[in-house]
């Protein structure tokens, strides 16, 4: 089961801990956790720091199924985020598990789960009223705030 980690954000201490989070989250039917090669792809395209992941299927509301990865050194995986702008789209993060969410919905209620955006985009500000906190490497941040978010 996820818990909360000194930082604030919520941690999952494995694959399965991660689908616990987002089944309590977002209601998945079900969870579809990575294979030891599915998530060497991953890595092979270039994702590293990571040690697992899957799939939260069927959340509800229907806004689409939920890809998530866990994380064993974020340092490492927010590098390989920071020189990989397609991958910067709404990815949230957690203290060791990072989401990739489908919809607003998804991501309103992620956020209110305690998880939080990862941003980075060079000279990003975040309005006023809204939380950025610097990430593991510079030049990234964790964030309450996404200007994709309506």
């Amino acid at each position: 089961m996820a818990s909360v980690s000194a930082c604030g954000l919520p941690s999952a201490d494995s694959p399965q801990g991660a689908g616990d989070f987002l089944t309590s989250t977002l209601s998945c039917e079900s969870v579809d956790i990575a294979s030891p090669q599915e998530v060497q792809q991953v890595e092979a395209m270039g994702m590293t720091g990571i040690n697992g992941g899957g799939e939260c299927e069927d959340p509800a509301g229907g806004d689409g199924d939920v890809d998530f990865i866990t994380v064993e050194d974020m340092e490492a995986f927010q590098t390989a985020v920071k020189g990989d702008e397609d991958e910067q789209d709404d990815l949230m993060i957690g203290d060791d598990f990072a989401v990739d969410p489908s919809s607003d919905d998804q991501r309103r209620q992620l956020l209110k789960a305690g998880l939080r955006f990862l941003n980075c985009t060079p000279d990003f500000k975040v309005p006023a009223g809204r939380v950025a906190e610097d990430g593991e490497v510079e030049g990234c941040s964790t964030t309450d705030y996404s200007e994709d978010l309506d």
